[in-house]
Order: C-alpha cells, then sequence, then structure tokens
C-alpha cells in the first residue's frame, strides 16, 4: 500500500510539473526603447547634392550603441568608403540627429533622418559632408532592406 501511496504521489507531482510547463507563455515583443525601429540595414538613395549633381545609392546599417541608450551606429553614413568610419546618432522618438562629427578619414559629417511612413520602413535624410575642405549638403531617402 505504501509503494501504491508514493507511486500516486509521484505521478501526481511529476504530471503537475508537466502541465504547467505546457502552459502558453505570452511573448511580449513589444519594447519601449525607441532605437528598435532603426535598426537593421538600410539603402540611402541620394537624391543628389543641393547644388544639384546626381547621388549615390549605398548601404547603411544601423546598430543601437552599447555604451548609451539613446545613441545608434551608423556604419557607412555617407559612403566614405572605409568599414572603420563610423558615425554615432541621438534617437528620439521619430528620428535620427547626427550631431557635428569629425571623422577618421578626415570628413565632418552632420544632419539628421526622420521616420516617414507608418510601417517604420523608410526615413527621410538631411546631412552635410565636408571633405577636403569643400561642403555639400544632400538630401538622401532611406529604405529598411
Amino acid at each position: 500500500m505504501k509503494t501504491s501511496l508514493r507511486f500516486f504521489l509521484l505521478l501526481t507531482v511529476l504530471t503537475g510539473i508537466l502541465l504547467t510547463a505546457c502552459e502558453p507563455v505570452e511573448d511580449d515583443t513589444t519594447s519601449d526603447d525607441p532605437r528598435d525601429q532603426f535598426v537593421g540595414v538600410w539603402q540611402f538613395a541620394e537624391s543628389g547634392l543641393i547644388k544639384s549633381t546626381d547621388g549615390q545609392s549605398y548601404i547603411v546599417t544601423i546598430s543601437k550603441d552599447a555604451g548609451n541608450s539613446s545613441q545608434v551606429i551608423l556604419e557607412n553614413f555617407g559612403n566614405p568608403g572605409l568599414q572603420d568610419v563610423i558615425v554615432t546618432g541621438t534617437v528620439t522618438t521619430n528620428q535620427i540627429v547626427v550631431s557635428t562629427q569629425n571623422l577618421s578619414n578626415g570628413w565632418t559629417v552632420e544632419g539628421s533622418g526622420k521616420m516617414t511612413n507608418v510601417d517604420k520602413s523608410s526615413m527621410s535624410w538631411t546631412y552635410s559632408i565636408i571633405a577636403g575642405g569643400n561642403e555639400d549638403t544632400y538630401n538622401a531617402t532611406a529604405n529598411k532592406q
């Protein structure tokens, strides 16, 4: 009788554990981090310099700055041609602001990009680059890849 009672108790405990483990867990994929909407790979297409020359198209990778909870890192911003040239931007509700920065390749950049659609897949950018003493201002559309 004692063996049957022990077996019954063990079976009850194991069944309780298994049933508890099988309960669905709600997946909370929402985030309060405003940087999340900007993280990813973006195809920048310049509409040209304000001076009306043809622009270029290039990829920018945006990631969270682990050292600052309000900043993102933009790799290849402005298409400098060097892999180690990065730009940081401060994120607000729906835009990235790139304050004036002197880059390792000798460029100085500044500008901003703002989300332009509800599904957060497109941004409109205006930025300037000083390279070799010349300052050029660009408009670009960035589409999330």
